[in-house]
């Protein structure tokens, strides 16, 4: 009561300078409020109340005055009417409710869409190909939504001001105001309209958001089914248009919209200005902490979370419209904005309501979605389907599963292990054998002359894949040590392919354990970490192989796999690996999988070494005993084919004959990079050839097996 006495006051000239202009304001105020009660045009601006506006509009004097208040702004004594920069008034433009519950949730949901999308898409496209260009679109579809929100302002603020006069026009006799008194009416009355449609944008925008996310999982489905046809570059941006771009685009959109004033907020540009830089900095830094900070897990819970969470944001947008006429808590300012509550208006309120029932629907149907189940349901098994999905499980580096194919080849049945768009290690479920040849290849370690023997041989494996090369090498008695990332991996390593404990198993990042571990420990180390059509860059830099190199004996030998093309036009990752590897060792070789084909993309091994490496002749186990084969027969029975040195024609000719099969092109040394972690560049020269791995894997295995995880 105090501060609306104080308002009367200065409206009679006690306190406020400008007393004509004052009564100016006052009478083209109450006569705006008879115009808003009596132009039929009016109700078109109602948001969720029928009644919101005219029931606003009623008495504006008293929100001029309070606009007005010197409790509120301090007067610029330059010009009594224009407010000067507040800190007080920057705070309030903060704590709306609006503004404030806006950017505790961009950050929320735009992190976890930066960081969930992306993997979203990995299971039909691969590592390499969802994250290209992803971050970039991002920002663009992120400007698109500012620029859409400020053409949407710039037409709202003219369709609105066009109403105001014609709405003077309608109610009111060409001598009934003077031209001062109009402009006010006509100002207060696009304020009021300008008002309505930027609370009804930002509530379609979160409402829009909030049914994307729930639908996600079946609309991205439904681009997989054409992920063939547009392939691996485009595939995933056009993908993402449905997810993450417009998610992204209407979240900016939203922003935008809400960092405009209102009608009721009289406040210096400078304020202003000063509010827009600390929303859009808070948006963004936030932002960038979610999504460093967000780790890899399931994505189902994530994304249906974020969608609930949007539509409650929006379901408490529209309950403060229908309580207070404005998306506010009790505000003065606001008091006589409150809207009638009638039947019409309830009814309205209860329809606004719809696209949160559906968000929630949607929702709740992450409980039977194959998609976000963490086991193997009966979805993913059809009656007719050629493949059988055994154990699948959504961890730290993607989906992981275990197939068996129901169809031979060469006479053959093979199970493989899956990690998302590629084949991480696979064996023939008859004989135990690995469907990859160059799994054996690391093994030749041992093979190399030159070098002392101890008396027990530790090795390590960075990457373990399905165990061929650790299991081989345990089963002739060296201590291996194995580093893997993903503990689902080891886990169906030991459960379906029959994979030996190692001396030592650590979940944990491969670069960091090399930068860790104990110096001269290691007589062997096996680099193979190649996955989703590419490897991590950061264990392939001269920083990384030169930690490798430490913690290796004098006389150690390291033996790492790559994917690559000897074709000049995609060797470029190839030479920069094989320039770094001849900087950090003194000797290296390298051997390919495929002798036939030069340009093909293939398995390529390299072994390096502070020595010259020559190797012995390989000679095969011996043939077992009566005893052993039967022991063998009846494990293979039960479905354990093991890893023990029995009689192999694929191990035996890979050992024999890989020494045949050198790479065709010689070292250049000034081909390629040298990969450093401070310019580290590989991800982006593997692409080329990772397209080859990509179309590889579509060949080997057809589409309905890839989108079946």
């Amino acid at each position: 009561m105090k501060q609306r006495k104080r308002g009367n006051q200065a409206s009679n000239g006690q306190d406020h300078p400008d007393n004509t202009s004052n009564t100016s304001i006052n009478t083209s105020a109450s006569t705006s409020s008879t115009i808003l009660n009596q132009s039929s045009t009016a109700t078109t601006a109602r948001a969720f109340s029928t009644s919101s506006i005219s029931s606003t509009s009623s008495s504006k004097t008293n929100s001029i005055k309070s606009s007005d208040q010197p409790s509120r702004v301090k007067p610029n004594k330059a010009n009594p009417n224009k407010p000067t920069h507040s800190q007080t008034m920057l705070l309030e433009l903060l704590l709306t409710v609006t503004r404030g519950s806006l950017i505790i949730l961009t950050p929320l949901v735009a992190g976890m869409v930066l960081r969930v999308a992306p993997s979203m898409l990995e299971p039909l496209y691969g590592s390499l190909f969802i994250e290209n260009m992803f971050l970039e679109y991002s920002l663009v579809s992120a400007g698109v939504g500012v620029l859409l929100g400020l053409i949407y302002t710039f037409v709202l603020g003219s369709s609105s001001w066009k109403q105001g006069v014609a709405a003077v026009k309608a109610a009111t006799k060409s001598d009934d105001l003077s031209g001062s008194q109009k402009a006010a009416a006509v100002s207060l009355i696009a304020g009021l309209r300008k008002d309505v449609g930027l609370r009804k944008g930002i509530v379609i925008a979160l409402d829009l958001c909030a049914l994307i996310l729930a639908t996600s999982f079946f609309s991205v489905r439904v681009m997989f089914q054409h992920s063939g046809e547009l392939g691996p570059w485009r595939g995933p941006h056009l993908t993402q248009m449905v997810l993450a771009y417009p998610v992204l685009s209407l979240l900016a959109f939203a922003n935008t919209l809400a960092s405009v004033l209102r009608s009721y907020e009289k406040v210096h540009v400078r304020t202003w200005m000063s509010y827009v830089l600390i929303h859009v900095g808070a948006i963004l830094g936030l932002t960038l902490v979610v999504h460093q900070m967000a780790p890899q897990g399931q994505n189902c819970p994530r994304v249906y979370s974020s969608a609930i969470l949007v539509a409650v944001i929006s379901g408490l947008h529209k309950m403060l419209t229908f309580i207070h006429g404005e998306v506010a808590l009790p505000d003065e300012r606001l008091e006589e904005r409150r809207p009638r509550k009638t039947v019409a208006s309830r009814a309205s309120l209860a329809m606004s309501f719809i696209p949160f029932v559906l968000t929630l629907a949607m929702a709740a149907q992450m409980a039977t979605n194959p998609q976000c189940q963490a086991g193997v349901t009966k979805a993913h098994n059809p009656m007719n389907g050629n493949y059988t999905i055994l154990a699948r499980n959504e961890s730290v580096t993607g989906w992981i599963s275990v197939v068996d194919e129901l169809t031979k080849r060469n006479d053959l049945h093979i199970r493989v292990m899956r990690a998302g768009h590629s084949l991480i290690g696979g064996m023939y479920a008859e004989t135990g054998d690995s469907i990859f040849g160059t799994f054996y290849i690391p093994e030749a370690v041992r093979l190399i002359k030159n070098r002392e023997k101890a008396d027990q041989e530790v090795a390590l494996q960075i990457g373990l894949g399905v165990g061929i090369a650790s299991g081989s090498l345990t089963e002739q008695g060296v201590l291996v040590d194995v580093v893997e990332i993903d503990p689902v991996v080891a886990d169906y390593a030991s459960l379906y392919f029959d994979w030996p404990k190692p001396h030592q198993l650590f979940i944990q990042d491969g670069r960091q354990f090399i930068k860790n571990a104990p110096e001269g420990k290691y007589d062997y180390v096996i680099h193979d970490v190649f996955t989703g059509g590419g490897v991590p860059p950061s264990l392939f830099s001269l920083e990384a192989l030169q930690d490798i190199q430490r913690i290796m004996k004098h006389d150690g030998v390291l033996a790492l796999n790559m994917v690559g093309s000897e074709n000049p036009i995609k060797a470029q990752a190839l030479n920069s690996v094989r320039r770094t590897l001849h900087t950090a060792f003194k000797h290296v070789v390298a051997f390919k999988e495929s002798p036939e084909d030069p340009d093909a993309y293939q398995n390529m091994v390299f072994f390096a070494a502070q020595f010259p490496i020559e190797f012995e002749t390989y000679v095969p186990p011996p043939l077992p005993s009566e005893e052993e084969w039967k022991e063998m027969q009846r494990q293979r029975e039960q479905g354990h084919a093991g890893h023990a040195l029995r009689p192999s024609v694929m191990r035996d000719w890979i050992l024999t004959s890989f020494q045949e099969w050198p790479l065709a092109t010689p070292y250049d040394p000034t081909m390629g990079e040298l990969i450093l972690d401070r310019n580290n560049t590989l991800n982006g020269m593997q692409r080329p050839g990772a397209e080859d791995h990509w179309h590889a894997m579509r060949g080997l295995l057809p589409l309905d097996f890839w989108m079946n995880y």
